[in-house]
Parts: structure tokens; C-alpha cells; sequence
């Protein structure tokens, strides 16, 4: 079922029967993310005992929802609505800013419920860290103290989170120093690195398989096993890398 709300094209599709989905065009847009950010918030607002979880991807927001709760509230019942009736429900109660909410204070309507969050990650671009800066050098033809200067100026974007639990694909990497992921992935990433592949940089959160460019390494743990805690991103935050030394890395390791 296709959407049309203000100068967007809000895709909207059951998946199964404990899930909705709504979708905008396909691609990696900041102005993408903020309008399912804000989206997101806004459904939260309305406080929906029969909304179990709500996940905020590239340019999707799945709703996942207790079939049987949504079938005894009230907006279900005295409205005989099926869960798609309720998604255009809630594409109606909302309002898409006009202002990119993640980079600009607004006063409008529900586009002041999403407050920037910049995290200051420190990072270790030694090479015995960052294994893989030498094929950026050669790639790319820039010294390592380049691509160190590159990816520690940007502030980056949280997309979404997957692959592992914690780990954050933000963006945009400069294109002076994206490079492709491996053809074949390595058995085994160590916790803590911190990679490149295409226009996305992210942060391995424990030790995994991966294919991802590797170019330092971060002491902060930014994931927890312990199911009470939270992990350290979220899809909207900023991040912000700083270069840090070998010594300093092994001061702030939380790893050990």
C-alpha cells in the first residue's frame, strides 16, 4: 500500500502478523533518517501498550507490535481497524518537518523531539591496529597521516544498527578515503576496530568475522553482554573519532 504524504512517498506493508513497515525511497539520505527519527518519536509519544518495539533503519521503521493487545485497545475496536488502517493512521497524526531535524533547533511541530547527540569516540590509528591503512595509501594514493586527519574531522551519522548487536553504520566516509570491503572476510575482527567500507565507518563491538577495511582501534567498549544495558548508539546520534596514542590506548584500554 502506497502513501502520499507531503512530498514523500511513504511506502507502508505488513510483515507477517506482528510487524508493519513503513518506507521512503531507497537510499542512504540524511534528510531520510531524520524524517524516520522523527517519525519513530512521535509514535512513541502516543504511549501504545500494544507497541512492543519500533527499529529506525537507512529509510525504514519497522513497527513491531502484540497482535492481540492491538485487537483490544480501543482505536482497533470501536474503529474496526486492521493494523494498516492504523499505519495510515499514524502517517496522518504526523507531521514531516520542513527543517532537517538533526542538524537544525525548530519550534515547528514535532520537529523539536529529536535532540542532537554527538559522542567523542577516541580511536588508536597505530598500525598495529589499523591493518588495513596501507591499502587506502596505495588505493587511494594519500599518506596514512591524511587518511588519520580525514576520519577524525568528520562527524558521522547513525544510520542503523545491525549485523551484530551495537554495531553502528554511520556515514558519510569522505571519498578521498573510501575503499571498497574485502573480497573475502577475515575469520576474526578484534573488539574495538574500527573500520571502513565504502561510504560507511563503524565500530566492531566484539570479536566477529568481517570484511570491513580496518584503520585503528578504539578502547571503549560499546557494547555490553548484559542484557539491562543499552548499547552505546543509537540511530540518529552523532559520533566523532579522535586520534589518541599507542600509550594512551593502553591507559583508557577497557578491554583487558
Amino acid at each position: 500500500m502506497k502513501t502520499d504524504f507531503e512530498n514523500s512517498n511513504w511506502q507502508l506493508h505488513a510483515l507477517g502478523d506482528h510487524a508493519i513497515v513503513f518506507s521512503l525511497e531507497e537510499k542512504m539520505s540524511e534528510e531520510i533518517i531524520s524524517k524516520i527519527i522523527t517519525f519513530k518519536k512521535t509514535i512513541e509519544a502516543f504511549h501504545f501498550d500494544f507497541i512492543k518495539d519500533l527499529i529506525p533503519s537507512y529509510h525504514t521503521l519497522t513497527l513491531i507490535y502484540d497482535i492481540t493487545l492491538f485487537y483490544q485497545n480501543k482505536i482497533a475496536s470501536e474503529n474496526n481497524q486492521s493494523i494498516i488502517q492504523f499505519g495510515n493512521f499514524l502517517l496522518t497524526a504526523f507531521n514531516i518537518p520542513s527543517k532537517n531535524i538533526l542538524t537544525e533547533k525548530t519550534t515547528e511541530k514535532n520537529t523539536n523531539i529529536l535532540v542532537e547527540k554527538i559522542i567523542q569516540i577516541p580511536v588508536c590509528y597505530d598500525v598495529r591496529f589499523g591493518i588495513d591503512l596501507e591499502n587506502i595509501v596505495l588505493k587511494n594514493k594519500i599518506s596514512i597521516e591524511e587518511i588519520i586527519k580525514i576520519h577524525s574531522e568528520e562527524t558521522y551519522l547513525v544510520y542503523c544498527l545491525g549485523f551484530l548487536p551495537g554495531f553502528a553504520y554511520m556515514g558519510k566516509v569522505n571519498k578521498t578515503i573510501q575503499i571498497a570491503r574485502h573480497a573475502s572476510p577475515r575469520k576474526e575482527v578484534i573488539a574495538g576496530s574500527v573500520g571502513i567500507a565504502g561510504m560507511q565507518t563503524g565500530i566492531y563491538p566484539m570479536n566477529s568475522p568481517g570484511g570491513w577495511q580496518i584503520i585503528g582501534r578504539t578502547p571503549i567498549k560499546i557494547f555490553e553482554k548484559d542484557p539491562t544495558v543499552l548499547g552505546k548508539f543509537s540511530a540518529g546520534d552523532r559520533i566523532q573519532f579522535y586520534s589518541i596514542s599507542y600509550s594512551e590506548f593502553e591507559k583508557l584500554n577497557e578491554y583487558k
